[in-house]
């Protein structure tokens, strides 16, 4: 029976909406082409900054040219295409520039051919990565010239939720939305209520990318409501980064019940191995949505 369904996932188009690119390929993908490289990718995460320590401690001693970087990429899209998904909204992080003679001008050029590379096979729309923690000057200048760029579709903010002002970025979002790209924040996964408020009335995006512990205040998730925000939610990544003690834990349930729009997504899917559909299976599996339910979350990724 978990099979059958499983399949019957699989086989639905799907979309993909919180994604980073250069972690979001498969890791057999990544150990079949580094095979002298050993990597053990745990289950769990000690936090946002375990994580982050993974990532350069291991993942950054392998991705150190160019041409690692745009394989990273290239898995990631061809990961989703394996995983049936159509179509594709991943952040390309500006900070990636220092892999490309620090040139933002190379990176615009190698996303640009990657769209037209897999255009026949996925709509991919890439995403303006910017990370909180990136000099502002270096923001601005390279995240300006990626809006007026016209390969990107959206731009998504990011970095440590806690301790990080959302105003430096209002100007940014505001030219972003001046080029019809659309605008998301990681918020609300380590973070309070409050700071999911602040990020919504500050820099009114589009989508919120987490955005979890809306859950914890009724007038949170009214905000979110009032303003037809979309929660790009990543269940596995919570799961393993412990923002969600388990999947049949997750707080989704009772936002979808609030009626808010959600989705779910991969996040980083060479750091959690879990792809949209295997999470659409655990989330049933787990009795927190009924396959009608997850159809319908299935297809609010498209919207």
């Amino acid at each position: 029976m978990s099979e059958d369904i499983r399949h019957k996932f699989h086989q639905m188009p799907k979309a993909d909406v919180h994604n980073h690119l250069h972690l979001g390929g498969t890791a057999k993908r990544l150990k079949a082409k580094y095979r002298d490289a050993s990597i053990t990718f745990p289950e769990t995460y000690d936090g946002l900054d375990g994580m982050i320590d993974f990532i350069y401690g291991t993942l950054n001693k392998i991705m150190l040219t160019k041409d690692d970087v745009k394989f990273f990429m290239e898995m990631a899209i061809e990961s989703s295409i394996d995983d049936n998904i159509t179509h594709l909204e991943a952040s390309v992080d500006i900070g990636l520039a220092r892999f490309f003679d620090d040139s933002i001008e190379q990176v615009i050029e190698v996303v640009m051919a990657l769209k037209e590379k897999y255009g026949s096979q996925i709509d991919f729309r890439p995403d303006i990565g910017v990370n909180k923690d990136l000099a502002l000057d270096k923001v601005y200048s390279d995240g300006v010239k990626c809006i007026k760029s016209n390969v990107f579709s959206g731009i998504d903010i990011y970095g440590k939720e806690v301790g990080r002002q959302m105003e430096p970025f209002l100007d940014l979002f505001d030219q972003a939305r001046n080029h019809d790209l659309k605008t998301k924040v990681h918020i609300g996964e380590f973070s309070s209520h409050e700071t999911i408020e602040s990020a919504i009335n500050i820099l009114h995006p589009d989508e919120l990318q987490h955005g979890i512990r809306a859950v914890d205040s009724e007038e949170t998730m009214n905000l979110i409501l009032e303003n037809n925000i979309r929660l790009n939610v990543c269940p596995q990544s919570n799961f393993a980064l412990g923002s969600s003690a388990s999947i049949a834990e997750h707080p989704m349930r009772k936002l979808f019940d609030r009626g808010i729009n959600l989705t779910i997504n991969t996040d980083d899917l060479l750091l959690f191995d879990a792809s949209v559909t295997d999470q659409f299976l655990d989330l049933h599996k787990h009795e927190v949505f009924s396959f009608e339910e997850l159809d319908e979350i299935r297809k609010n990724a498209f919207l």
